[in-house]
């Protein structure tokens, strides 16, 4: 039974790591607004979304435009570094805004005050806003002492869902917002293949095992 427990868990991952290189490769998704953080005075990270019939959480980093739950929209896909994003090739900003993402995924930053502080490395008038404060400005300030000392493939698993113009379902609300996903990177084909030889491999251990236990 444990054995086939652990073959289960190689399938699931598998499925989810092919199923996230589908998404993030895609070269349009089809979006809808879910839900968000916060409060409805104050709305941040999480914001959580259907997107092309998978649900996703990502990161907002488009502090003037405006969504509404249950919008749907269509969003172009691109790595935070292509200079295709709503804000062009305002890089070292999308550098440092991938770094706060990275610290509220991975290392326990306050999800309120990283979005906050991203969208002020786009939107400079968010430090006027209302979840303004100073832990806000003081990992604004780290991310962009940072963001340029990181390696280009920090950023490999960090991409842009952009706006189509036109797409919105609620015309009135003007342009969506733009937000930040992450997506680990999946091996080239080649690695793909050995990872999914190897799975059939070690399928083929644990069922010998399994016959032999019975």
């Amino acid at each position: 039974m444990r054995y086939a427990r652990r073959f289960a868990l190689f399938s699931v991952l598998l499925g989810i790591l092919l199923a996230s290189s589908a998404l993030a490769n895609a070269d349009t998704v089809h979006m809808k607004f879910l839900s968000h953080g916060g409060t409805q005075q104050d709305p941040v990270y999480p914001w959580n979304f259907d997107v092309n019939g998978a649900p996703m959480t990502l990161m907002c980093d488009s502090f003037s435009n405006q969504i509404v739950v249950g919008e749907t929209w269509k969003a172009k896909v691109t790595n935070i570094l292509s200079g295709q994003g709503l804000f062009g090739n305002k890089l070292l900003d999308y550098k440092a805004a991938a770094w706060l993402f990275s610290e509220v995924l991975f290392d326990g930053a306050n999800a309120h005050d990283a979005n906050w502080a991203i969208w002020a490395l786009f939107t400079p008038s968010a430090m006027k806003g209302i979840g303004w404060d100073s832990n806000a400005q003081k990992l604004y300030n780290e991310a962009l002492k940072i963001a340029g000392t990181l390696p280009k493939s920090f950023f490999a698993p960090y991409f842009l869902y952009t706006p189509i113009p036109g797409t919105q379902s609620c015309k009135s609300c003007g342009l969506p917002q733009e937000f930040i996903g992450y997506t680990p990177v999946v091996p080239e084909p080649g690695s793909l293949t050995l990872l999914g030889t190897g799975i059939l491999a070690l399928s083929g251990v644990i069922r010998k095992k399994l016959a032999r236990r019975t």
